[in-house]
Order: structure tokens, then sequence, then C-alpha cells
């Protein structure tokens, strides 16, 4: 069903007109886990069947970046202000704005990741619950965004006290906009959806390497692709749609990737490289202008590898 039709909607209540009135199952919000950033300004139409057909495109396009199962949240919200006069009567000066923290203990590949983020008005921010439940900003035409979001900061990396916490990285974004936050949005709850946060694709990073150098009058590649958290897992399933190879700048048609050990791939390039070429090679689906998905469907990204052919 599209978003406008589950919006708010709880599974296991009548329908009443009292507004304060408590019958029916109350519509919550767990305790704030999972993050969807997207980019800012980013519109979902109401009409939208928001299910994992409809997320996958946008993660591997970069328009959304899924930050699932934070540690640990902290509401670090800034109170309201007041000022009294001087009959005693007191009024409200400032509307505090949310700030939220989220923790996460993740290793050192992912807070290099998220050290990416630090930006100020660059993202909008969805918010998902230990419950699978997902809150989103409303629109004045009824559509929906993530909440504009100011400072984001990711913090510090903790290191591991011995007999204390964990070695941690935090996340910390505010809410700029009060009444979008306070009435403007909506809530899309667990038993709606066709998915869980823990389903939602990310992008993993990818490192490759070439097995041997490039030689003169050769059409074939050797090269290596690992993941880049830990160097040593094997990336499978790839083939010659999941590569863009370039030839002194020129990007070359690849006729085939043929996968051997895993992770290990003989790529045939459609003309043969010359000595001091230029090759780079990355994994990138450029027909899609997206990034790849494996056979497994398990979305990568990778930098450039560079060659200098011999």
């Amino acid at each position: 069903m599209s978003l406008q039709t589950i919006a708010n909607k709880k599974a296991c209540g009548g329908s009443q007109e009292a507004n304060t009135g408590k019958k029916g199952c109350l519509s919550l919000f767990g305790e704030p886990t999972h993050l969807k950033l997207v980019t800012k300004g980013f519109i979902i139409p109401k009409e939208t069947i928001y299910d994992l057909d409809y997320i996958t495109p946008l993660v591997q396009k970069g328009t959304m970046t899924p930050i699932i199962d934070a540690s640990s949240f902290e509401d670090v919200s800034a109170e309201d202000t007041y000022i009294t006069n001087s009959s005693g009567e007191k009024r409200l000066d400032l509307q505090g704005l949310p700030e939220l923290k989220f923790t996460y203990e993740e290793g050192h590949e992912f807070y290099r990741e998220l050290s990416k983020l630090l930006s100020y008005k660059s993202y909008d921010f969805i918010l998902g619950d230990d419950m699978g439940n997902w809150m989103m900003a409303k629109t004045s035409a009824g559509d929906y965004k993530g909440f504009t979001v100011g400072h984001v900061t990711p913090e510090m990396r903790n290191n591991k006290v011995k007999g204390g916490s964990s070695e941690s990285k935090a996340l910390m974004f505010q809410f700029l906009d009060r009444l979008q936050y306070d009435e403007n949005y909506a809530i899309f709850h667990a038993d709606e959806l066709t998915f869980t946060p823990q389903e939602v694709p990310a992008v993993n990073g990818a490192i490759i390497t070439f097995l041997q150098i490039p030689a003169a009058l050769d059409v074939d590649l050797r090269v290596s692709v690992l993941l880049a958290a830990d160097l040593d897992t094997p990336v499978e399933g790839l083939d010659e749609t999941n590569f863009v190879l370039t030839v002194n700048g020129v990007t070359d048609i690849i006729v085939s990737a043929v996968e051997g050990a895993p992770g290990e791939y003989t790529i045939t390039t459609t003309t043969a490289i010359s000595t001091s070429d230029d090759v780079t090679l990355d994994l990138f689906d450029s027909t899609l202008n997206v990034n790849v998905a494996n056979a497994g469907g398990e979305l990568y990204r990778s930098p450039l590898a560079t060659a200098i052919a011999v």
C-alpha cells in the first residue's frame, strides 16, 4: 500500500471522533535506533509503495544512506527557555531544538565512513525505532521527506577503557524545524511495512587490486576484489556490468569478467593495452548510474584501482 494509505495507521483499534480519547491502540514510537540519511530536499511522493524495491535504487544512487542498529541513543535536545516580566508572568522566549546522539560499536572501517558525514544542512533524516517503525516529516502537499537537519557531527572516537566502556563512535545531529518535529510528521508502523530495518541494504566498501600489472598487447586483466572492512573477505558474484574500465581516461568496453577463485576476476577488454597506458578500474554500473549489486543483491562501492601498463 502507498505511504498515504499507511501513514499513522496502527493495526488494532477502531476509529473514534474524540482526538483525546484513549480507545484503540496507541501510535507510539520506540527508542530511535536506525537512520536513513537522504539528500537534502528529497521528496517521497505520497503514492509511493515504500518497500525494498523502492529503497534499494535510492541507496545505490547515493540518494539514501542507511545507518542501521545504533548500540545506544541519547536525547540531548535543548530545553525551551522563558523570560519573566516584573509582574512575575512567564513567557516563552525560545523553543529548544531537538538534538539526538546515536552511538555505534561497529569497527574502524565503519567509523571512517561515519566521519565522512560531517556537514551542515546537507541531509534530511528519516528516523527508525527499535520496533521497526519509521518516522518522516510531512510536506504541505501531503508528501513525505526526511526531517530538516542542521549540523551532523561524527564525534571523536571513544577508546576502550579496561573494565569500562567499549570502543565506540557517536553521530550527533540537530533538527532545525520545531513545527515539523512537533506536528508535521507521520509514523509508518512496522506491521504496515514489508521489511525490517535490518533488511534495508547499505553499500559496502570494496578494494580492487591488480593481481598482475597490465602488459602491452594483453586484453586480460586479473584483479582481486576484497571487502574494505577487513581486506580479507572476497567480494563474489560480480560480472562485466559491475566494472568500469578506462584506458588513458577513455572508457573501454569490457567483454567479460569471469570469477575464478572467490573474489578474483579475469576481465577481458575490447582493445589491447599498450605500454605506458594508464589503466583504471572501479565498481560502478555506468549504464544505470548506480553503485553495483552482486548476484546476491549486496551493494558495493570501490575507489579507483590504477596501474601503468608495462
